[in-house]
């Protein structure tokens, strides 16, 4: 089954069923199922830890001073390495990256990304950083230990038909047992160092036990957008949400997403904030000079490429086919994370690896993408982009944006890419504004309503 014949199942799934009536200790954990439930239609195998991930996660736990924590803290910043970017001598975070340009008395509490785990200090602005290695290893212990006792579900009877109905394999139990172990470790967290007065999440919607503890603690949870937010995102299109589980308040890039969480999914949070992107404000200003000013003189345009980890195959084989028909044209392909083992024919592509994308977006005259949020970030430098309509997959997340937007086109095939490439080339396109500006203005705004 396809991702998109999941979202589907899903949505069919809580039209037809009471699903909000599914209960852990009084909590309605459907918004937290439906995630891996999804996961597990489409993929055919459950989210374990593999040796290769507890591994590095036992090597990430003293990346940091883990007592750092200890010191009293305004607000805790939950966000992830892979999310930093390169600007200068800095990996910087793209989106939480204010708090500390700011000098925000706060916690930067980090998730290690897998095979390299944390960047050490002398490359990063942050000092009070600790890595979430820690919590998972205390939520995945409480989570093995917990497999000893049966979660008592309220209305069991009606996930067992739903899964019975649907004919689908699904250890609800084990998802159950891994949200109250969130929950858990974040207690403990909570016991062992000062409160903070809030806490900002760059992606809660995996770590909903954490955000469960937060709120029996009285602590209000922020979320910062991070990535796509749209009906095409499993996390943001249930047809209902349990507050205990879900953020206070939502810092999203611009009006889409205001006006998406504001008039088609209001249950979602009860206050959203328009607040832009760190990382653009900071590319924007940094990078000054064109880098591609020497390639101008032997090519038309410039065509920058966002690699994605699940796509990677066959957008590669997408672009070497355009590039084939097009010498004129330069392709520059960034992977989101390294791979030195694509190869192209055509020689009018250059694979870059472990380069700050935002540059590249910034000097471009075309991008190219299959549902990356780097469509929208190009946007904030006037790029505009064409989505290679992969599985359908950009027509259903973006379909609002190609709907209404002049600075997008799709194609399915290399020949629709020309009629798309001439297309958006010929136009004198209104960029509107998907990414608020003076974020750190704005954030700054909500940090200071918090503390």
């Amino acid at each position: 089954m396809q991702a998109l014949e999941g979202v589907k199942l899903i949505k069919d799934i809580e039209e037809k069923y009471d699903v909000m009536s599914i209960k852990y200790k009084g909590v309605s954990i459907w918004p937290f199922l439906r995630l891996y439930l999804k996961d597990s239609v489409t993929s055919k195998r459950e989210t374990k830890a593999s040796p290769l991930v507890v591994g590095f996660v036992l090597k990430s736990l003293f990346a940091y001073n883990p007592f750092r924590a200890i010191k009293k803290h305004d607000v805790w910043v939950f966000t992830a390495c892979e999310r930093r970017k390169r600007l200068g001598s800095k990996e910087v975070h793209r989106v939480s990256g204010a708090f500390a340009a700011k000098g925000v008395n706060s916690l930067m509490i980090e998730k290690p990304s897998i095979g390299m785990g944390h960047f050490p200090l002398k490359d990063i602005e942050e000092r009070d950083i600790v890595s979430e290695a820690w919590l998972l290893m205390t939520f995945h212990a409480l989570e093995v230990l917990g497999r000893f006792f049966t979660p008592r579900i309220g209305n069991e009877d009606l996930i067992k038909r739903i899964l019975a109905d649907k004919d689908i394999q699904f250890d609800y139990l084990r998802y159950a047992r891994m949200l109250n172990a969130q929950r858990l470790a974040m207690k403990l967290m909570l016991w062992l160092n000062p409160r903070p007065k809030a806490v900002f999440m760059e992606c809660p919607y995996d770590t909903m036990g954490y955000i469960w503890a937060f709120h029996e603690a009285g602590i209000k949870v922020v979320e910062m957008q991070h990535g796509s937010l749209s009906g095409g995102h499993l996390s943001y299109n249930a047809k209902e949400y349990d507050c205990m589980i879900n953020p206070d308040c939502v810092c999203v890039f611009g009006e889409g997403e205001y006006k998406y969480l504001t008039e088609e999914k209001p249950q979602y949070s009860p206050e959203v904030r328009m607040t832009g992107m760190y990382m653009l404000e900071r590319a924007d200003q940094f990078f000054a000079k064109d880098i591609f000013e020497e390639e101008r003189k032997n090519y038309k345009s410039i065509v920058v490429v966002s690699g994605q980890p699940n796509f990677e195959e066959a957008l590669s084989s997408f672009i070497n086919s355009i590039a084939l028909n097009h010498k004129e044209l330069l392709f520059v392909y960034i992977p989101r994370k390294k791979k030195d083992d694509l190869r192209f024919e055509a020689r009018n592509i250059r694979l870059m690896n472990d380069v700050n994308i935002y540059e590249y977006l910034k000097w471009a005259d075309i991008h190219i993408t299959v549902s990356s949020t780097t469509c929208i970030e190009a946007q904030y430098f006037h790029t505009p982009t064409i989505f290679y309509n992969y599985e359908n997959i950009p027509a259903t997340y973006y379909k609002d944006i190609l709907r209404e937007e002049e600075w997008a086109e799709i194609a399915n095939t290399p020949q629709q890419f020309d009629d798309a490439f001439v297309k958006i080339s010929g136009k004198n396109i209104r960029y509107g504004n998907l990414f608020a500006h003076e974020h750190v203005k704005r954030i700054m705004a909500v940090i200071n309503e918090n503390n």
